[in-house]
């Protein structure tokens, strides 16, 4: 199973962190593990190239990690909450059909 959370300050998104394989299939055909990838990849893209913010990124197989930095403009933290927040819908949308696979938690940090 993976396991996703998604960090939250006052209520805001901040960051994220997966980890596990989601065991729905073999490795190189797991679509469900390779959606979560995707995702939560192009969330990190957004957030360090698009929007140029330096996260604090950890990556390594099975496992991701991105928080903001502590000192985000409000635009900035505007723009970074959009990508936390599609990034948070499309694994609930994945979650709800896959559930025995993915489990999704919000914490306050």
């Amino acid at each position: 199973m993976t396991e996703i959370t998604l960090f939250r300050k006052n209520g805001r998104a901040v960051g994220f962190m997966a980890q596990g394989h989601t065991g729905y299939a073999d490795e190189g055909s797991d679509i469900v593990c390779a959606a979560i990838s995707a995702l939560t990849q192009a969330a990190v893209i957004g957030l360090n190239e698009v929007i140029g913010l330096q996260t604090a990124l950890e990556i390594e197989d099975g496992y991701i990690y991105c928080m903001l930095p502590k000192a985000v403009s409000e635009k900035a933290w505007h723009d970074a909450e959009l990508i936390l927040n599609t990034l948070a819908l499309s694994l609930s949308s994945i979650a709800e059909t896959n559930g025995d696979y993915i489990k999704l938690t919000d914490r306050e940090v």
